[in-house]
């Protein structure tokens, strides 16, 4: 009886390790382009999808002579794609007169799904390792706001709910993403009367930011319920949050009312925090952890933005 125990339970561990020992023959199941696009976005935020799609799309509506709205991503096999099509469609973007940020960023996109293709083994050859992006001119300089521009916004003739998240994202540096998910439990208070928000965003990062003791209380005094799961800037039809579309406009009436030229977004606000609190002092370590900059080197873009000083200045007059 024994002995035919051992002999079951040999060949249960055999069959077992030669179940283990078959290798994996694919990384992933992909039936065409819709399903490796899906694949690719993932993890990506709702946002960040459509954004992606939309360019893919793009490019599948050049090769196949479509308009992209009209287009089904499955409308062409990316496994036929070489390095001249991408390279006619440098060309074609080019022509069309787009600026060198949106030729970028369309041609980024399609770099980075071929490159995710290549690298699940669904595409035999990353065709987009080839492909050469359009420089981009650097026009951080242009998106940040004077200190008195700022502080006109924040004073714009705007309702208290809107006002505030104007004067929330001066004083947080916040995403725009970071804002609209914003609950109650999220606000807490800190030392000597301060308050503190925890932000989660970009990279599905987490970070702790402190805020003005004002603005803290101006908050506070908002609130209508003790239910911590509550939008802390919730809509006006109800309590549910503002949506991103929403806070833009927010943000842009503000703009407007302060007489700034161009439509003000809540990234010129972030870019004008980081800036001004530069010019006043705050060290470039601080102000990378306030906004969540993965690189010291992006937080310092801000000090070159708005140099103080140039060689022209020395110069005869």
């Amino acid at each position: 009886m024994l002995i035919l125990l051992s002999v079951m339970l040999s060949q249960e561990i055999s069959a077992d390790s030669t179940a283990l020992s078959v290798p994996v023959e694919r990384m992933a199941d992909v039936s065409g382009t819709a399903q490796l696009v899906a694949l690719w976005l993932h993890d990506k935020t709702p946002q960040s999808r459509r954004n992606y799609e939309a360019d893919v799309r793009g490019f599948i509506g050049f090769l196949v002579q479509e308009n992209p709205k009209n287009v089904r991503l499955n409308d062409l096999d990316l496994r036929t794609v070489t390095l001249n099509d991408l390279q006619a469609y440098a060309d074609y973007l080019e022509v069309k007169g787009l600026a060198s940020a949106t030729r970028r960023r369309r041609l980024a996109s399609m770099r980075s799904l071929l490159r995710f293709g290549h690298s699940i083994d669904y595409l035999r050859y990353n065709v987009g390792v080839k492909v050469k992006l359009p420089k981009r001119k650097d026009t951080l300089a242009e998106r940040i706001l004077t200190e008195r521009q700022a502080i006109s916004m924040m004073a714009a003739p705007l309702p208290e709910r809107d006002r505030l998240i104007v004067e929330f994202f001066y004083y947080t540096g916040a995403r725009v993403g970071e804002m609209a998910i914003l609950r109650w439990r999220d606000i807490s208070p800190n030392r000597d009367g301060h308050g503190q928000v925890t932000l989660f965003g970009k990279g599905e990062e987490t970070r702790r930011v402190v805020i003005p003791k004002q603005l803290y209380e101006a908050l506070l005094a908002t609130r209508v319920d003790n239910n911590p799961d509550s939008a802390v800037f919730p809509s006006r039809k109800g309590k549910k949050p503002l949506q991103v579309r929403q806070i833009r406009d927010i943000v842009a009436k503000a703009g407007e009312l302060a007489q700034v030229q161009g439509r003000v977004s809540p990234h010129w606000l972030r870019h004008s925090h980081a800036s001004h609190a530069m010019d006043r002092g705050a060290p470039t370590q601080l102000v990378q952890h306030t906004l969540g900059h993965k690189s010291l080197d992006t937080t310092s873009r801000y000090a070159h933005a708005k140099p103080n000083d140039s060689s022209g200045l020395y110069l005869a007059r």
